[in-house]
């Protein structure tokens, strides 16, 4: 760490410029990157044109506060990586795979044929043996749809931070065997590499990747929803959203997307229908549920993003009255404990939104509607009971 060090060449900057803005700076050197931090000259806000030019040139982040001795910047840059692009192409090839056998299975077909491994008392391992290209061929439009749907998530997230000047990875997709999962995935995320340390940042940040898997999943539940299959009933049933997957029966929950989506296109009644949902359909479904489940305004979900964004500090009361709000929510869908249990630990055991530097300055009225309309695509997108047996 150095107090008034020149910072350094990069980036367009020149040795020195930083004494045209700063009555008093110092740079730290972290593994993550290169921090700056200072207090601009008297006669100088953010908005003045030497300040302006200088933050043009800046190639990292950067966010600016009004302090108790004057205005003061936080500049961010981060440290060159060489991506690991086999890395990503691997997990993506992999996903792919396990979300094509995933909708080879909810089209009614075994795209994998298995051997038993005898173990010991009993146990055995299933092997591999053979695999039907013509049944995986199947499953393809349902592992497309719906990694397209976390790529297109991740993708808001990815190209909003960039535009931030945020150093963020490409997307890590998570494969899981589809015979332990009806979807074949455990999802996709990205990391940043830059700390968010302004309010108007992590709002733009934090919002991009539910809206936009919001949107992307409208059209293709709409198309889904066309090639399902309305069924009369005469009797209660679990549920009046039926999946079908390797020869059983899934009950879905309805969302209030879902089911005003399902009345305007198909005229369905909840009360004595049921709709066998295509494939395409269930992909549509679980973009609106994973949009959901980012959404829920808790500790470092795109949720709890949000709503520290919106109210600042305020926010802590409102994110530990949603996360106990899972805790009866469990009794209805055990899932509810095991996400509140995993936020919990990614969250390292805190449900409130750490604080930023720029932390004070609210946001304006445009980013005050997207949060707004943001709790509304979680009304729409939420499911108290997802999944029944």
């Amino acid at each position: 760490m150095s107090l008034n060090s020149t910072i350094p060449a990069v980036g367009g900057q020149e040795p020195g410029d930083a004494d045209a803005i700063f009555v008093l700076w110092r740079t730290e050197s972290l593994s993550a990157g290169l921090v700056v931090s200072g207090r601009l000259l008297p006669e100088l806000t953010p908005e003045s044109p030497a300040v302006q030019d200088f933050l043009a040139r800046w190639p990292g982040s950067f966010a600016s506060r009004r302090g108790a001795q004057g205005w003061e910047l936080l500049l961010f840059q981060p440290s060159s990586r060489r991506e690991r692009w086999w890395l990503h192409s691997v997990l993506l090839l992999a996903t792919l795979f396990s979300t094509f056998v995933a909708g080879s299975l909810l089209a009614g077909r075994t795209p994998i044929f298995f051997r038993a491994l005898a173990l010991f008392d009993g146990w055995w391992i299933p092997i591999p043996i053979a695999l039907d290209a013509g049944a995986l061929l199947a499953g393809v439009p349902f592992g497309l749809a719906l990694v397209g749907l976390l790529a297109l998530h991740e993708a808001g997230h990815y190209f909003t931070a960039r535009h931030h000047r945020i150093s963020v990875t490409p997307p890590f997709f998570v494969p899981f065997p589809p015979y332990l999962s009806i979807i074949g995935t455990l999802g996709a995320f990205i990391r940043l590499r830059s700390p968010v340390i302004s309010r108007r940042t992590l709002l733009d940040v934090a919002v991009a990747g539910p809206l936009v898997s919001f949107l992307a999943s409208l059209p293709l539940l709409y198309w889904g929803l066309l090639h399902s299959r309305v069924v009369a009933v005469v009797h209660a049933l679990p549920g009046s959203y039926l999946l079908h997957f390797a020869g059983e029966r899934f009950w879905l929950g309805g969302s209030l997307a879902l089911s005003g989506l399902a009345r305007l296109v198909l005229g369905f009644s909840a009360a004595d229908q049921v709709l066998v949902l295509h494939p395409i359909a269930f992909a549509g479904w679980l973009g609106l549920f994973v949009t959901a489940l980012n959404l829920l305004p808790i500790s470092q979900l795109d949720g709890g993003h949000i709503l520290y964004a919106a109210f600042g500090s305020h926010q802590r009361p409102l994110a530990w009255l949603f996360f106990l709000a899972l805790i009866p929510l469990g009794l209805l869908w055990a899932g509810w404990w095991v996400w509140a249990v995993l936020v919990y630990v990614v969250g390292r055991g805190r449900i409130e939104h750490p604080p930023l530097f720029d932390a004070e300055r609210g946001l304006t009225r445009g980013r005050g509607a997207l949060s707004l309309v943001a709790g509304v695509v979680f009304l729409l997108c939420f499911v108290p009971v997802p999944f029944r047996f």
